[in-house]
């Protein structure tokens, strides 16, 4: 377990995800016949990458929530893509994904601040990095910041989301599967969050999240849900207009009554709500 303002820069050994790595790794790691696939001495014969990128692919896999911490088995979610979406083409596997990184303080620290403390746009990376390196400074202040490490996340992440360019080339390998996203754009070097296309993003998004938040609890604030830390105008860079909509959604579908009488502005769960079992209901859905 990580320790209270434990962070983790550079666990990607440098490499950003790879189109086809994490079908590689869904198929291995489920594979019967290793205990511990990323500690197998040909590890990178079997993943058919370097002994770096073996590293690499095991700490996207446990960021990504596909596996348990040691990386020695699938995680329930990860049995669900391994099942229902190996070759990851459906976009809602990467917004699920997305989520469990960008909440990850200790193991994915640039990208939980990037996502949850960082909301000025049009920024180069330098100027990005300046604001990651106030921001860990100051969750951790015993802890002494690489600015090295941290240049290579933002590097790292940047190219990760950005917004494919016209002309790159749709099977070039080295494009990471989550520019699908399209979150954050690249104008001349200047980086800026996107709002997520309504046509690539799904109600049941929002609906995982309220569950991950509710934790039992039977009310949430709305205002927690978008504006909070981990909320949605961090983590998807929602509006509050859109999440409200996604909530009258929600709401005309049986799952949550939405309460904005008085003032009030809470959401009460009409069910019980777990996220494991809502991703299977749309895995098994879709």
């Amino acid at each position: 377990m990580a320790n209270e303002n434990s962070i983790r820069l550079q666990g990607h050994e440098k490499f950003a995800l790879r189109e086809g790595w994490l079908t590689k790794g869904l198929n291995e790691v489920d594979n019967p016949k290793y205990d511990n696939v990323f500690l197998e001495k040909d590890a990178a014969e079997i993943f058919g990458i370097g002994n770096n990128m073996v590293k690499s692919l095991r700490y996207w896999m446990r960021v990504f929530g596909l596996t348990n911490e040691s990386g020695t088995e699938l995680s329930p979610f990860g049995k669900l893509v391994a099942k229902k979406d190996k070759y990851i083409e459906d976009t809602f596997s990467l917004w699920i994904m997305h989520s469990k990184i960008a909440k990850d303080i200790h193991n994915a620290t640039s990208w939980y601040m990037y996502f949850n403390r960082c909301d000025a746009d049009d920024l180069d990376k330098s100027q990005i990095n300046s604001i990651l390196y106030r921001e860990i400074s100051k969750y951790a202040p015993e802890k002494k910041v690489s600015e090295k490490s941290l240049e290579s996340d933002v590097d790292v992440l940047l190219n990760m989301y950005s917004k494919r360019k016209e002309n790159d080339d749709p099977e070039d390998k080295s494009i990471s599967p989550f520019s699908q996203l399209a979150l954050v754009k690249n104008v001349g070097g200047k980086y800026s969050k996107v709002h997520p296309s309504a046509k690539h993003f799904s109600e049941l998004i929002v609906l995982y999240e309220i569950a991950s938040m509710l934790c039992g609890e039977d009310s949430l604030s709305i205002d927690e849900l978008i504006n909070g830390e981990m909320g949605l105008r961090r983590i998807y860079n929602l509006s509050s207009v859109v999440a409200n909509d996604y909530l009258d959604k929600l709401d005309a579908a049986g799952y949550i009554k939405v309460d904005r009488t008085a003032g009030l502005d809470v959401i009460y769960p009409l069910m019980e709500l777990d996220a494991d079992v809502i991703l299977k209901e749309y895995y098994e859905n879709k």
